[in-house]
């Protein structure tokens, strides 16, 4: 591990190259830090179960538990969001997406990618979802609720504040799939139908 990192961090997919291209990786890239990748089917299981290694607590990266420290700030660029507009998108995207998010803030976790969603659910991970929905099918699923953060750095963030003030439908179906690509990273999606009928009005308007 990196000198003074005090937790191990991992993150769990079906591949390297699935973790690799995801967003909950470019946090800890950012600050040097070392993450375990799990891809085998029963690691989340086994990670989940097993809090402590060699005195250090296991975290999954793509947690709310993961703590990260301060990271080298980017340097400023025009056109940059000031604090008083991203506080401001993140209220509007909070009404917007009512109660599939249970919070949206600006995040220290990416470099890269526009958004990111953190599962609010501790005891159900996306793969346990999977299992359950799998062994409940005629059962309705509880829905999913997840905290969304931004990269206010990011362009597609930054034109959302901008059309936000001026068409406010297009703003909206954009939010929307803001959120659903968070999701699909994040393994939560569930619904595409409805994103490809969204996908066919945001390209109507293009």
């Amino acid at each position: 591990l990196k000198e003074g990192q005090t937790e191990i961090y991992y993150l769990v997919g079906p591949s390297r190259s699935a973790i690799e291209s995801g967003p909950y990786l470019e946090g800890m890239k950012a600050r040097g830090l070392e993450v375990l990748f799990c891809t085998e089917a029963v690691d989340e299981y086994v990670m989940s179960n097993v809090r402590e290694f060699d005195g250090k607590k296991l975290v999954a990266a793509d947690s709310p538990d993961a703590k990260l420290p301060e990271a080298p700030k980017p340097p400023a660029n025009e056109g940059d969001l000031t604090e008083d507009q991203i506080k401001a998108l993140a209220e509007w995207l909070k009404t917007t997406l009512g109660d599939r998010v249970t919070d949206v803030k600006a995040s220290d976790r990416l470099v890269d990618s526009p958004a990111l969603a953190i599962n609010a659910d501790r005891f159900m991970t996306p793969q346990m979802r999977r299992m359950m929905k799998a062994m409940k099918k005629d059962e309705p699923e509880a829905p999913v609720k997840v905290s969304l953060e931004l990269n206010p750095r990011h362009a597609v963030i930054k034109r959302l504040a901008s059309i936000r003030e001026t068409n406010t439908e297009r703003a909206t179906l954009v939010a929307e799939q803001i959120l659903d690509n968070a999701l699909i990273a994040a393994g939560l999606f569930e619904d595409p139908s409805k994103m490809v009928a969204r996908l066919y009005k945001l390209l109507e308007q293009a």
